[in-house]
């Protein structure tokens, strides 16, 4: 599974043990592969010599939050004090999904500017797909839609990521609310949740259903799919040109 680092990331070696010699750097490209019997995320980076492998603990930097943006302007007729903190997970959805599929990390900022231009950002959040439209033009794309998990499962099984369209029913948000599928570990789907933030999978019906491995979830595909019910698409499904 590939995800973009947006901080940088402390790593051990295979015993656990803290290798404060190697790091991995915000803006690279990663693979993480399932845990090992020492409970530990086997991260493959890159560096200047070339591919390297280290461990960590949980997946804690691999994420990009729209929290972190209370300072970005994203206005919308009825919402003109709003930002890409109150409005904008579909623009740190696409942030997250361009970044595990190319290896960019796109600025925030760029990403909010684009859902503006390309007339994404509408009064009640963004506009997937016109947003996603973008994405494949800029960063040859390609994107489809579906409401199969079945194709979900395996566009991901195939390397590709999803943009989710939840529908609000409690698990991911109590409204409207995008979260990136990454891609499979351990059995389960791993999503990238933008407006993720401190005790939000506290609550008893969500630990039930999701593991929170650092800053990024892991659950199965029926929870998922049970919170997409009643949006059309549910999956916006990307993946490389090439």
């Amino acid at each position: 599974m590939k995800v973009m680092a947006f901080e940088k990331i402390a790593v051990r070696d295979r015993y656990g043990l803290k290798d404060a010699k190697s790091y991995i750097a915000a803006g690279d490209l990663c693979t993480v592969s399932g845990k090992t019997l020492a409970g530990l995320y086997p991260v493959t980076y890159p560096t200047a010599r070339g591919e390297k492998t280290r461990w960590v603990r949980d997946l804690k930097g691999f994420l990009c939050n729209q929290n972190d943006y209370g300072h970005l302007a994203y206005a919308a007729p009825g919402y003109e004090s709003a930002t890409v903190k109150s409005g904008g997970c579909g623009v740190c959805a696409a942030v997250n999904a361009v970044g595990a599929l190319t290896g960019k990390q796109v600025p925030v900022r760029e990403m909010r500017d684009l859902a503006l231009s390309c007339g994404a950002r509408v009064s009640g959040g963004t506009d997937m797909k016109r947003l996603t439209a973008a994405l494949a033009k800029k960063y040859g794309l390609r994107c489809t839609q579906t409401n199969s998990v079945t194709q979900l499962r395996s566009h991901l099984e195939r390397g590709g990521v999803a943009i989710c369209n939840t529908a609000g029913k409690g698990m991911f948000s109590t409204g409207g609310h995008y979260v990136v599928a990454l891609g499979l570990l351990d059995g389960k789907i791993c999503l990238a949740d933008p407006g993720l933030y401190a005790g939000k999978y506290s609550t008893a019906r969500r630990r039930a259903a999701v593991t929170l491995s650092g800053d990024l979830l892991l659950t199965t595909l029926s929870v998922l799919d049970a919170d997409c019910v009643g949006r059309w698409p549910r999956y916006y499904l990307l993946s490389r040109e090439d």
